[in-house]
């Protein structure tokens, strides 16, 4: 009796249906003679991860049938044991052809290359190089993607020249561009310059070659201080091949060197702020002007160059509505700087001109001033209450004020009276860590965005976790503040473990906002800081 209970159970069990959540189900199917259930099975174990079916999708590398699905799904499953399967699956006979047979040899080796970058193993660089000189676009962007994954360096050369072949697709030259900071090869370096001030048909590599220098550290700095002072000769020569103009470069480097934040820039920024553009139209010679020293003021703002606050000061004027952007990025990089004299000074110089430049340079003082400035704002405020209805509805137009056909100079005051919360906060909590750390949940932006600074400025290790938080902030005032603020919080060591254990949150937050139109230029400082931390 008890024999044949056992025989039923065993009936049952056999019979028991596969669950198609155990990659055991579909590990067996790998060799059904279907080859649409062979398929079938690989794209099911990548879904469930099953890292352990690995060498048995390898095997089908060799399946003309399977052979893409399962590089594909290597990618996410394969480790070093599988890349030898996947060099030896490699076909390089064939070309661009747009026969069946050629097309798919092409996506399954685009496939194949997509995975040995996922893996980033250094041994697949002579194959993917090989794979980057194909004539079918489509495999020579994934192969070029890998080279900078597998960091292979015997492949800097090659990709710099894209940099300069007027002939390659935008965006294999964006790909090349990426793989080449990826890689980290100074010999990269005279490439990546050049990328930052060309483009092809209309498209700008400027994002990715910033980002590439940043990513080469210390390497890149004296070559960009270089070129900024029209130091190297190979560039110099390049640029005159080229067209470029002088301005652009300048500039650009300025970008560069404040990303790199090295104190050895100092001196050459603060010669750009006093450039003028020898350009013979005066309106364009302007915008050179103003792009060069603005990007300068900015670069010397992240870097806190004290000695800059004065020169940067003397660029800052609310006359002239032409001169806003570099009014803007002046007020902030004094912002960043930090020298609080400077502050009632930018007060004092909202008092009169255009509405909008009077504005920017009080909000920027408001951000790290005192009573002196609140002061100042009250005064202001308490001036165009008096002013004539006229002015004040011309200034209210210009701020695209609602209903200001009421009372609109009790709307244009209450611009500047908004502005008095960030030193009214600063007069409640004066240097206390844990009074700022509450003021980071204000439904205000601006005294959240003061509240950022101030934590970052006094080393405040123990407002971390908030910052991080606060890196999020729908509000790009107060999301920039918060980056500035982690950043001067890296050089302190009591703030470190905690910094360092910030990047996978941040990484995550990068991932989730990729698209998000309204973060695309702030994620960039944001993507910047993530990486310094990584690497603490």
């Amino acid at each position: 009796m008890r024999l044949c209970a056992f025989s039923l159970l065993a009936v049952v069990a056999a019979c028991k249906p596969s669950s198609p959540k155990d990659p055991d189900t579909w590990m067996k199917r790998l060799s059904d003679s279907d080859p649409r259930a062979r398929s079938r099975a690989v794209q099911e174990l990548r879904k469930l991860k099953a890292k352990q079916a690995a060498p048995q999708v390898a095997q089908l590398l060799k399946d003309p049938l399977v052979r893409e699905d399962a590089a594909a799904a290597l990618g996410e499953l394969g480790g070093p044991d599988e890349v030898p399967a996947l060099l030896e699956a490699v076909d390089t006979t064939v070309g661009a052809g747009s026969d069946q047979a050629a097309r798919a040899t092409n996506r399954a080796n685009a496939r194949i290359a997509d995975a040995l970058g996922e893996i980033g193993d250094g041994r697949a660089g002579p194959a993917l190089l090989r794979l980057a000189r194909s004539k079918d676009d489509s495999l020579r962007l994934q192969a070029v993607q890998a080279l900078g994954e597998v960091k292979f360096k015997e492949a800097v050369p090659e990709l710099a020249r894209l940099v300069d072949d007027e002939s390659a697709p935008p965006l294999l030259v964006k790909k090349a561009v990426v793989a080449l900071g990826q890689i980290g090869d100074p010999g990269a370096i005279p490439g990546l310059q050049h990328a930052l001030v060309v483009e092809r048909q209309g498209v700008s590599f400027l994002p990715e070659a910033s980002y590439s220098l940043f990513q080469l550290g210390k390497a890149a700095v004296e070559p960009m201080i270089r070129i900024a002072e029209d130091k190297d000769p190979a560039y110099l020569a390049w640029a005159k091949e080229n067209n470029r103009a002088p301005a652009g470069t300048y500039a650009k480097a300025a970008l560069v060197l404040g990303d790199l934040g090295d104190p050895r820039a100092v001196p050459v920024l603060l010669e750009k702020l006093r450039y003028k553009d020898p350009d013979p139209l005066p309106g364009t010679a302007r915008l050179l002007t103003n792009l060069v020293r603005q990007f300068a003021a900015n670069a010397l703002g992240r870097l806190r160059a004290r000695e800059a606050a004065a020169p940067i000061l003397a660029l800052v004027q609310t006359r002239d509505p032409q001169q806003l952007d570099l009014v803007r990025f002046c007020s902030e990089a004094l912002v960043w700087i930090g020298d609080r004299g400077q502050a009632k000074e930018l007060a004092r110089r909202a008092g009169v001109g255009n509405v909008r430049l009077r504005l920017t340079v009080a909000q920027a003082a408001s951000l790290f001033g005192g009573d002196a400035v609140l002061a100042q704002l009250q005064s202001v405020a308490a001036k165009l209450r008096k002013s004539p209805p006229a002015a004040c509805a011309k200034d209210a137009d210009e701020l695209q004020l609602a209903d200001a056909n009421d009372k609109p100079c009790e709307l244009v005051a209450a611009q500047f009276d908004g502005l008095a919360i960030a030193p009214e906060s600063a007069q409640a909590c004066k240097d206390s860590a844990p009074c700022w750390m509450d003021k980071l949940k204000s439904t205000e932006p601006l005294v959240r965005a003061r509240a950022a600074y101030e934590l970052g400025r006094m080393g405040a290790s123990e407002a971390v976790p908030a910052l991080v938080q606060a890196a999020a902030d729908d509000d790009l005032l107060a999301r920039v503040a918060a980056i500035r603020a982690l950043e001067w919080l890296i050089p302190v060591p009591a703030a470190q473990p905690q910094l360092k254990a910030a990047a996978a949150k941040l990484a995550s937050q990068l991932s989730a906002e990729q698209g998000r139109v309204q973060f695309v230029k702030v994620n960039e400082e944001l993507r910047r800081l993530q990486s310094r931390l990584a690497h603490l």
